[in-house]
């Protein structure tokens, strides 16, 4: 008498049915919603982009530089606001029950974001060469500003928020 030994049964794959019905959940989400989640990763990868800028130029010789939005607490938390919000939506679509109201909590945090994003218009990191000691002309050979992440993030920021709006009342 022989004995047959079962054969193994295949692992499941990646792609396992609660995949492939998340996917086509938000493949089926309404356009404005779609936006709101691209508004917060673009706001997230707007924050990894050259943010804030910084040019010198003394006697004839010029150098500048920049950092992401990591580097200003206002720039960094409002990127992570938007994409809170973005994963809030997300968790919405997909049927996880939030024991908030989503839409004004998506609302909430974008809006959140772009008051952030704002204030980093104005909040430079490590201060102004006004705060320094140093002051006189040598203030005017520095040119502090905001790179294309910065007003990436800004327009995301604001996209979302108008988009968030606009699907408060939505179920």
């Amino acid at each position: 008498m022989s004995e047959s030994t079962p054969e193994p049964t295949p692992a499941t794959p990646s792609g396992s049915p609660s995949t492939h019905q998340a996917v086509d959940t938000l493949k089926s989400a309404d356009r404005l919603d779609l936006g709101i989640i691209g508004a917060g990763v673009l706001a997230i990868l707007g924050s990894l982009l050259p943010y804030y800028t910084v040019s010198v130029d003394i006697l004839g010789v010029s150098n500048g530089d920049s950092v992401t939005a990591w580097h200003g607490f206002f720039g960094w938390f409002g990127a992570l606001l938007a994409l809170a919000g973005a994963a809030v939506l997300v968790a919405k679509l997909l049927g996880v029950g939030l024991p908030f109201p989503a839409r004004t909590t998506v609302l909430g945090l974008f809006a959140g974001a772009v008051l952030c994003t704002v204030l980093a218009l104005f909040v430079f990191p490590g201060g102004s060469c006004d705060d320094a000691l140093i002051g006189g002309d040598f203030c005017d050979a520095i040119d502090q500003g905001h790179g294309f992440g910065y007003w990436l993030a800004l327009l995301a920021t604001i996209a979302g928020t108008a988009l968030a709006a606009m699907r408060r009342s939505a179920d």
